[in-house]
């Protein structure tokens, strides 16, 4: 089944929330390109935005699905369903590993949406608080959502190729085992 290309930012429509599945993973790869090559040069050099972009194909979304908690946000418009955004959230770990919206639909609310739904399924599994790594350009938005800045480290997208990010966290409230399941991530 193949995802129509994203509406246009004239046909606003409506964002619903599902769980991903496995016939999505073209669309997930396909998201995650378009907002990587979005941004800018003010944070990430051309050749970390392609490693960074490379990284990510429909065949490993096809795994990830399987392994993985990914929400998507689809958008629901007079031409039809597309996804617009997803999130992927690690519950063992407690770590949010994504969160990527097509950039036509950036700044509408679909990855504060996106961050509320893996807050709310973490709140249900029991998690105190949630980590993440967030691209340095996302900052400000994570702030704006409660989270706190830990401190900077880097990925390694591919030999040689490594992007700075910063170390968030949130606490989500108490729960029955304390902070027992809290993520800790080294800096």
């Amino acid at each position: 089944m193949r995802t129509p290309a994203p509406a246009p930012v004239t046909d606003v429509g409506t964002v619903e929330l599902r769980r991903a599945r496995a016939d999505d993973a073209e669309a997930l790869a396909t998201v995650h390109a378009r907002a990587i090559a979005a941004l800018d040069a003010t944070h990430y050099t051309a050749a970390e935005r392609a490693a960074w972009s490379a990284r990510m194909s429909p065949d490993k979304y096809r795994v990830l699905v399987e392994s993985r908690r990914i929400t998507v946000a689809e958008a629901v418009t007079a031409g039809g369903r597309c996804i617009v955004g997803y999130a992927q959230l690690l519950p063992d770990e407690g770590v949010i590993e994504g969160v990527y919206v097509d950039p036509q639909w950036a700044r509408r609310g679909t990855g504060t949406a996106l961050v509320g739904a893996l807050e709310t399924e973490a709140r249900a599994l029991g998690l105190p608080g949630l980590v993440l790594d967030a691209a340095l350009h996302s900052i400000p938005f994570y702030r704006s959502l409660g989270y706190r800045q830990e401190c900077l480290s880097h990925h390694e997208l591919a030999p040689g190729v490594r992007i700075a990010c910063a170390v968030m966290d949130k606490r989500l409230g108490a729960t029955a085992d304390g902070d027992a399941r809290r993520a800790e991530r080294p800096c």
